[in-house]
């Protein structure tokens, strides 16, 4: 009920009081249309959403529905909405209240009206979301809601519609020396071959993998994607660890979803030159992920796992190239990481840094500085510049060195 229907009510109440107390006949029946309008306005909101039907549909990018099979963060999406109206009377002014939480914050809540819906018809009307925000997004309410004419009473009708939306980890490009391929491979583990990529021979392609490896004449003869295969008994790899107890920052500006762009940008890396990546973090720490695999992994990904960095990193495989990502304010980490770095051949260590007060990220950079270890510093809004740092540190020194086609 509305303000205006309180209003009514107390109006109704003090004419009876007065036509009661002064006998005066048309008082009477003023005070019967007040009560009349009432009721009125009590039936018709409820009448206007039955048999009123809504359906939702979030149309992709088409780079998403090729790639990931879901867009990535700041990517934009089409939304349509349907309302259908399945009785025998047209319905009037229904107000559609529609919720989007992959959206921005102050674009959470969509309000669309509809005038006039005539009887067996369907109205339907879309709208452009930009997504903020990785993560599942497996369901989300539409709200159907009617005042009437007088706006005296409020009906409204909420429907819990399924979304089953993935929005993937924004992740940024970083480029490689031409002659890296050997560098990467010296990393992993021994390599049959005498070429870390010898090709020799085809399978049947699998949704999700690098569409550079089709082999595009065994597709024409068999009808069917086929994907290149290359001898190798281990592939090159690299360790990209960092814990998710705490999370420092706002909104998207943390130290968690930095941690997972740069996690993202190196599993790219990957992927771009046929190689795997491991991801140690949260709970269940993933290993030797295709590219598909590591961005479900840390687009579900959420803070609070109680895993330590030495019990992360103690699966570790001799000869891994490890990148750790750590905010500035964590250096109790210090000698969790100085063990890991005498364990590993050479070690980069990004330091994030304004996401909190009290941080001290020089004590982090002269306590971890060595022969095997490099420091890269990541400030709050500073991250794209950040991951290219990151990238010609690997490069230049030949640390981890990839091809990128």
């Amino acid at each position: 009920m509305t303000k205006a229907g309180f209003a009514f009510i107390i109006a109704g109440v003090f004419v009876y009081f007065l036509a009661s107390q002064t006998q005066i006949g048309w008082l009477y029946l003023f005070d019967a249309i007040i009560w009349g309008l009432l009721v009125l306005s009590a039936i018709l909101p409820w009448y206007s959403l039955r048999s009123l039907q809504v359906e939702r549909q979030v149309l992709l990018p088409g780079s998403a529905q090729l790639e990931l099979g879901g867009p990535l963060e700041d990517e934009t999406v089409e939304v349509k909405l349907k309302v259908t109206n399945n009785g025998r009377l047209a319905k009037h002014f229904i107000k559609v209240l529609e919720d989007c939480p992959f959206d921005q914050p102050e674009k959470h809540q969509r309000a669309f009206l509809v005038t006039n819906l005539s009887p067996k018809s369907v109205t339907a009307f879309s709208y452009t979301a930009t997504c903020y925000r990785r993560g599942y997004y497996p369901s989300a309410n539409i709200t159907l809601q009617s005042s009437g004419l007088l706006g005296l009473m409020v009906r409204r009708c909420t429907f819990q519609l399924p979304l089953k939306l993935t929005v993937y980890p924004q992740y940024y490009q970083m480029e490689g020396l031409p002659a890296a391929d050997a560098a990467w491979a010296d990393w992993g583990h021994a390599i049959k071959s005498s070429a870390p990529d010898e090709f020799y021979g085809s399978r049947e392609y699998q949704y999700g993998e690098p569409l550079k490896h089709i082999h595009w004449r065994n597709t024409a003869r068999l009808g069917h994607f086929m994907l290149k295969e290359f001898e190798q008994a281990s592939q090159g790899s690299v360790a990209v660890v960092f814990e998710t107890g705490h999370d420092f920052g706002t909104g998207r500006e943390t130290t968690l979803e930095y941690s997972i762009k740069i996690a993202a940008s190196l599993a790219k890396l990957g992927a771009d030159s046929g190689r795997q990546i491991d991801i140690l973090a949260g709970e269940t720490p993933l290993h030797h992920a295709e590219w598909r695999e590591a961005m479900d992994y840390l687009a579900y990904l959420e803070a609070g796992g109680k895993a330590s960095l030495a019990e992360l990193t103690a699966a570790l495989e001799p000869g891994q190239a490890v990148v750790a990502i750590v905010p500035a304010i964590e250096t109790q980490l210090i000698p969790a990481l100085s063990q890991l770095a005498s364990r590993v051949r050479e070690m980069v260590v990004v330091i994030l840094e304004g996401f909190t007060a009290d941080e001290i990220p020089h004590l982090l950079s002269s306590r971890l500085k060595g022969s095997n270890v490099d420091i890269i510093s990541c400030s709050r809004g500073n991250l794209e510049a950040a991951i290219e740092k990151l990238g010609n540190a690997l490069f230049s020194t030949g640390k981890l060195t990839v091809s990128v086609s």
